[in-house]
């Protein structure tokens, strides 16, 4: 990297840095349970740290826009984070986050057995269907033997 490219990189970076500053004050103090949620969920897939993080930022963007556009200070960023109301909306969304990935799972596996439970009624009423249209001989229950069920 030639020094000439270092300085336009700083002419860039210094004072789009400066220009964030109030935005990431707030994103600081907002999306810390959703750092909270990635360490927590370290290797597993990270999906409780997406759920968290996105609600969390849902609940974040009403704040932001009030930054954004009712004058991007640091003074601003500060109102909204010494806002009792605003950190009740920022971790509450949170919550909510939390709360669907943790009901998620069993709301999806009651769906399955339910469709399974449905699916295994079908399948006995087109054996039934079966065995009276060709007899008796094509109704048999596969029973896997001690031998086959056992691991390999």
């Amino acid at each position: 990297m030639k020094k000439g490219n270092i300085f336009l990189y700083l002419v860039i970076a210094v004072p789009l840095g400066l220009m964030i500053v109030p935005t990431i004050i707030v994103l600081a103090v907002a999306l810390i349970p959703t750092g909270v949620a990635f360490i927590m969920e370290r290797g597993k897939g990270y999906y409780g740290g997406i759920t968290v993080g996105v609600m969390n930022l849902a609940g974040t963007t009403p704040y932001l826009a009030d930054l954004w556009f009712g004058g991007h200070t640091v003074d601003g960023a500060v109102d909204i984070i010494t806002n009792v109301f605003a950190w009740m909306v920022f971790y509450g969304a949170a919550l909510f986050g939390w709360a669907i990935y943790s009901t998620t799972p069993s709301v999806v596996s009651t769906f399955m057995a339910m469709t399974a439970g449905h699916r295994i009624t079908a399948l006995r009423g087109q054996q039934r269907e079966l065995v009276q249209k060709w007899g008796p001989d094509v109704e048999s229950v596969y029973e896997p033997s001690s031998d086959e069920s056992g691991s390999a």
